[in-house]
């Protein structure tokens, strides 16, 4: 088999373990940290608050490093972070011990393990099937999703928290590590391969292992660049805050918990099938058509749900977006690996990450907020279906074509 399929493996399997792990379950962990510290509600969501601030900073910094160093030792070096995390966070004795682990060596080592390394490598390993590649990989976070917080949940009933954290920081490095060790390796031409196994492109990979990267300035000073991070921060942002407020949204329309939590699974089940059908249809599809068709999908969603009472209609609407939204971030990977070229991926990617943070670090605060000001979640819907459907006039200004930089590094 073509060794790039060994490294979408060890990508789906890493991207599944660093977000579920940090992020996914962080409420499951939450428990028993509120028994064993009682703070405040908002001080126990500190730990994956800093977790998101710190991965969003430190993605241009790591992004320099993935794409000038070994990500293979990277990743390694990711796993280890992981795995430490956990066991270090087993022995903590207050929340503040709890923030600077998340705030450390768990963010840290989620970005290194994540989309960004992740797509560095895949974006050297394929050329005419990337999307494919990257939506794979980009799965993985759903896959994670699905099976840590129930897995990190059986340790903790079986074993006294602190007990479960050391097993599953242990067990995570046992897997994770061993899988970079054995399956990655940092481009095709050590193989004596060219993206996408072709052996007739292996002297033109060699080249590109050693083509020197662009610099930061190079990306700021790119109005596609720009117009294309907008974009993404109202593709992503939308969703992000109708889903961290669906239940109560939902509550308000006279639908129970129960069906409201059957809402999210709908939109999570949905977002898997949408990253794998988006890496298909963008490998044979110009990629601005699919931003505009997502736009429009999101808005007709987010309307949706202001408008909306019944639940079949509201299971409708959750799996437009959650559809949606899943085809976003392989599309993202894909569409700056075009552009910048494979030996940019970390930066490029990296650099938007820190761009797009605010937008979807704002969009669950401003939901609740409208709510409060206005004692309803409508304004905040409608207006984000008007933002988004709007952002199709900037898609129209993206370049059609790749820049000269990316196809010198595809030939």
């Amino acid at each position: 088999m073509f060794p790039g399929w060994w490294q979408v493996v060890a990508a789906l399997v890493l991207q599944a373990a660093s977000s579920a792990s940090v992020f996914t379950a962080y409420s499951v962990v939450a428990v028993p940290l509120q028994e064993a510290f009682e703070p405040s509600r908002m001080m126990l969501m500190m730990g994956v608050t800093v977790a998101a601030l710190a991965a969003g900073t430190l993605g241009p910094p790591v992004g320099m490093a993935v794409d000038r160093y070994s990500v293979r030792l990277l990743m390694l070096l990711g796993t280890c972070l992981l795995g430490g995390g956990f066991f270090v966070l087993s022995m903590v004795q207050s929340m503040d011990q709890v923030v600077v682990v998340y705030l450390v060596p768990l963010a840290l080592g989620c970005v290194l393990t994540g989309p960004v390394a992740s797509s560095a490598l895949l974006a050297r390993w394929f050329s005419r099937r990337r999307g494919l590649a990257m939506s794979l990989a980009a799965s993985g976070a759903a896959v994670g999703g699905l099976l840590i917080p129930p897995l990190l949940q059986a340790l903790i009933d079986a074993f006294e928290w602190r007990a479960a954290l050391r097993i599953y920081g242990i067990g995570l490095f046992l897997v994770s590590a061993p899988l970079v060790g054995l399956l990655v390796i940092n481009h095709p031409a050590q193989r004596g391969l060219g993206p996408d196994g072709d052996q007739q492109h292996a002297a033109d990979a060699s080249t590109a292992v050693r083509e020197t990267g662009l610099g930061m300035g190079h990306f700021l000073r790119d109005a596609n660049f720009w117009i294309f991070a907008i974009v993404l921060g109202c593709l992503l942002s939308a969703p992000m805050g109708l889903v961290s407020n669906l239940l109560p949204l939902v509550l308000e329309k006279d639908i129970g918990a129960q069906q409201g939590a059957l809402l999210l699974s709908i939109t999570a089940g949905a977002g898997f099938l949408g990253k794998l059908a988006s890496g298909i249809i963008a490998d044979r599809v110009d990629f601005r058509v699919m931003l505009a068709a997502i736009a429009l999908a999101v808005a007709l969603a987010m309307f949706g749900y202001a408008d909306a009472t019944a639940f079949p209609a509201l299971v409708a609407y959750s799996a437009l977006l959650g559809f949606m939204q899943g085809g976003v971030v392989p599309l993202w990977s894909l569409v700056l690996a075009r552009e910048y070229g494979a030996a940019n991926m970390g930066r490029s990617m990296g650099l938007m990450g820190l761009m797009i943070m605010p937008f979807t670090l704002v969009a669950a605060p401003l939901f609740g907020w409208v709510h409060d000001r206005f004692g309803s979640y409508d304004p905040v819907l409608l207006a984000y279906a008007l933002v988004v459907a709007l952002s199709c006039v900037l898609i129209a200004m993206l370049r059609a074509q790749p820049g000269a930089r990316a196809l010198s590094a595809e030939l």
